[in-house]
C-alpha cells in the first residue's frame, strides 16, 4: 500500500481518513443542547450570582449580558458574535440602523465566571431586569436568563404549553 501521509481516526467503531495536518474539531452544539434546566439563586450584596455548574463551563470563555424583553440574557461568547454579525447583517439589508445595533452593543456587558462560578451583574442591569436577591437562573437554548422569582407572567410560562406536548407525542425520533 502506498504511503499518503493521511492518518487515520477511530471514530465510534467507524475508520476515516484524515488529510495531513488535519484535527478533528468537536461536533458543534446544537443551540437547545446548549443552556437548559433551571433554579432558584439569590445574588449577593455586592452583585454575584453563582451559576449553575452546567452553565458556568460554557462561559468559561467569556460571555455577554444584556437586558432583553426585561429579562437579564447571557450568551457565550460565540453566540454572541454570531447575533452581532446578524444584527449587522441586518443593518446592510435596511432593517435596523447602526443606530439601534449600537445601543445594544452599549447595553451589553461582559462577564466571565470568578473561580466560584459567579458573575457580576451590573446594578444597572439589576434595575431594568428588575433583579433583587431572589432570581431565577434559565436554560433556554443558546442563552440563559435570569429573571425575578414570583413574576407571575413568567410563572405561567413555566410549564410545558400543552401544544408543545402534543408535537412531542406524535413526533418521531
Amino acid at each position: 500500500m502506498a504511503e499518503t501521509g493521511a492518518t487515520t481516526e477511530e471514530r465510534s467503531g467507524a475508520t476515516a481518513l484524515m488529510s495531513p495536518g488535519a484535527t478533528s474539531a468537536p461536533a458543534p452544539v446544537h443551540a437547545a443542547s446548549q443552556f437548559r434546566g433551571r433554579g432558584e439563586y439569590a445574588i449577593d450584596d455586592k452583585g454575584r450570582l453563582t451559576l449553575p455548574v452546567q452553565m458556568r463551563k460554557a462561559l468559561l470563555g467569556g460571555g455577554s449580558l444584556v437586558v432583553l424583553d426585561g429579562r437579564a440574557v447571557i450568551w457565550d461568547e460565540p453566540t454572541y458574535q454570531r447575533a452581532v454579525d446578524q444584527l449587522n447583517e441586518r443593518v446592510a439589508a435596511g432593517e435596523l440602523t447602526s443606530t439601534q445595533v449600537r445601543s445594544f452593543l452599549s447595553s451589553t456587558h461582559l462577564v466571565s465566571p470568578d473561580s466560584q462560578g459567579r458573575i457580576v451583574i451590573p446594578h444597572a442591569v439589576r434595575i431594568e431586569a428588575g433583579l433583587e436577591r431572589d432570581v431565577l437562573v434559565l436554560g433556554a437554548g443558546p442563552r440563559i436568563e435570569i429573571v425575578p422569582v414570583g413574576d407571575a407572567a413568567l410563572d405561567a410560562g413555566l410549564t410545558v404549553d400543552d401544544a408543545v406536548v402534543e408535537v412531542l407525542d406524535h413526533a418521531r425520533f
